[in-house]
Order: structure tokens, then C-alpha cells, then sequence
């Protein structure tokens, strides 16, 4: 069974990806992005279709809410970085490979001057996700980065997905 949906879209008109990390496909990916002046870095669940050459529906509606709320740049990245459309269909955990994302995300916010990231992982529903989302939060603590979400926490207390969410502008803080 396939890990990654066959389903893609193409990017924004100028919003092609300038930054893959790693650069070569892998069956993971740390970042994705097309950094700028003033860049968003957005952190989901886990990385899906998008590639350099096309894109995907939660890719793309992230890029247009950056664009909408002013930013001229995107990285998106992910509590976890092994691709997979369904998260049930996940390996199991590699504690190393959850550290170097926290790693690689924690690197792009010194690279590119980034205080604060918009999280946007919805209710993990795999331990994969769930075990390095405390890596992660833990690491982004430690350097004083904020985590900002759009709209309600979900009923467990995570930033909702951005495909399912209406983002009203207003930016609210993840306590953490």
C-alpha cells in the first residue's frame, strides 16, 4: 500500500519551493519552502505529496494564508518527518530522526531570524507524531520560540489543521 497519496496540485503562481532539506527525495523530508525577507515557518503533522515540482491542498492553502497575512516567504515543516498521506500508515518511531527534525526546524528559525512559528498539526493520531511533537516542544522552549495558531485549540489542545480551519487574521499564543 502506498504511503504518500498520488493526489497533487500545482504551486501558486511564484510560490515554487527554492528549498528542499534534504534536497534528494527520501521517504522523509525536514522542509520544504521558499524562504524570504519575512518568512513564515509553519510546523504541520507530517509531510505528504508536495515535492519541488508540485504541491498539495494543505500545502498550497498554508502559502496563501502567508501571502494573505503579509509574509513574502514559507518553510513548512512538521512535528515528524516521515512522508506518509495517512499517519496510520507509519513506521515505527525513530527517536533519532524525531531529534533531527527538531534540530533542522530550531536551525531554519536561527538561519532566518524567526521568533515565532505558526503550528498547524491538528490532534495527532499516531505515537510517532505524539512523542516528537514533545521533542519539538521541548526544543522551541529551550530557545524561546513561540508557537502562534489561528482559531480555537482542538478539544486535546493543539492548533488545528490548516485545511480545516478559516483563519480569521487574529493570532493566538500556544501555552507550552
Amino acid at each position: 500500500m502506498p504511503k504518500v497519496t498520488k493526489i497533487i496540485v500545482t504551486y501558486p503562481e511564484g510560490q515554487r519551493p527554492t528549498m528542499v532539506i534534504p534536497p534528494e527525495y527520501k521517504p522523509y523530508r525536514y522542509a520544504l519552502g521558499r524562504p524570504g525577507d519575512h518568512t513564515c515557518l509553519i510546523v504541520g503533522m507530517n509531510p505528504s505529496a508536495a515535492r519541488e515540482e508540485y504541491s498539495d491542498r494543505t500545502v498550497n492553502k498554508v502559502i496563501k494564508t502567508v501571502v494573505e497575512l503579509g509574509y513574502d516567504g514559507w518553510i513548512m515543516t512538521n512535528l515528524y518527518p516521515e512522508r506518509a498521506t495517512d499517519a496510520k500508515n507509519m513506521d515505527e518511531f525513530d527517536q533519532r530522526l524525531a531529534e533531527e527534525n527538531a534540530e533542522q526546524i530550531i536551525a531554519l528559525c536561527n538561519r532566518y531570524d524567526i521568533k515565532e512559528i505558526w503550528g498547524a498539526w491538528g490532534d495527532p493520531p499516531h505515537d510517532n507524531l505524539i512523542k516528537s511533537k514533545e521533542i519539538l516542544l521541548k526544543r522551541l522552549s529551550m530557545e524561546k520560540i513561540r508557537i502562534f495558531h489561528f482559531g480555537e485549540l482542538t478539544r486535546s489542545g493543539n492548533p488545528r489543521h490548516p485545511l480545516y480551519l478559516k483563519i480569521d487574521g487574529e493570532k493566538r499564543y500556544l501555552k507550552y
